[in-house]
């Protein structure tokens, strides 16, 4: 069971993608849809790791990884995702949990 919000990490790409909801994730056809690489990955706010699967009717299928993330691990994604935004001082990121790091990147409108 994914724990939302969550972030979607693509491979080669720095910047990360908020998924805010189970309900985000099967109303947008290009989160649900998309053809995504093996090395695509989903990770909910409590660290867990989901592959994402292609499936019939041209969706994607949500698969629990044996593998989760670390804190440290997920800081070090919102780093890359800021940098690669321009952000100002995002080496000195830190959240308290995997939670707080995802949600940092939840749009503030």
């Amino acid at each position: 069971m994914i724990t939302w919000p969550a972030l979607l990490k693509l491979t080669g790409d720095d910047e990360l993608l908020f998924v805010e909801s189970q309900h985000a994730w099967e109303s947008d056809a290009d989160l649900h849809s998309a053809a995504y690489q093996p090395e695509d990955i989903l990770i909910d706010s409590s660290g867990a790791i989901f592959d994402l699967y292609p499936r019939k009717a041209s969706s994607s299928e949500l698969v629990a990884s044996p593998k989760g993330i670390s804190l440290e691990s997920a800081i070090e994604l919102i780093k890359l995702h800021q940098s690669q935004l321009g952000a100002c001082c995002a080496a000195k990121l830190y959240f308290p949990s995997i939670a707080d790091a995802v949600l940092s990147l939840k749009d503030p409108a």
